[in-house]
């Protein structure tokens, strides 16, 4: 007889952390991979293949969503704030950084995980998987949305 908590019924700030764990772990296994497009294991990710790694290991029903799925999904909800554990998703379009290089490149959707007040993590094509603060000039221009797991409402 184990004393795991069934998911359905854990404590949504203990599946933050889980979430949290996981995503440090991954990124660790993956140290010096480059980014890989539709990567989905340690070996490389893309961006929705980290979040579905993640995920996958805490809610072993969750199933793979692109990135901009990931937006509409019903498994989602927009959070006016973030918590550890939350979906931090840029949608694709201009980054006013690069704007004022004179570059008016439209980028893609993306999408990682936060880990708390300071830092995200994801799998980006420059530096493959990789914690970012919130404060990175690149980033914190593009326009932001943070999603909340349903599962981690309350």
């Amino acid at each position: 007889m184990t004393n795991t908590m069934p998911v359905a019924t854990a404590d949504p700030k203990d599946l933050r952390t889980k979430i949290v764990e996981a995503a440090v772990a991954a990124a660790k296994a993956s140290a010096g991979k480059p980014y890989t497009e539709g990567g989905k294991t340690t070996t490389g990710f893309d961006c929705s293949g980290f979040v579905y790694y993640v995920f996958h290991k805490i809610f072993p029903d969750f199933t793979y969503l692109e990135t901009g799925d990931i937006k509409t999904s019903k498994l989602f909800t927009a959070a006016t704030s973030s918590q550890s554990g939350d979906l931090i998703f840029f949608p694709k379009g201009k980054n006013p950084y690069e704007v004022n290089l004179g570059n008016n490149k439209e980028f893609p959707n993306h999408v990682g995980i936060v880990l708390n007040g300071q830092y995200w993590i994801g799998s980006q094509t420059s530096t493959g998987t990789a914690q970012v603060a919130f404060t990175n000039p690149w980033w914190s221009a593009r326009e932001k949305i943070f999603l909340r797991f349903n599962k981690l409402a309350g």
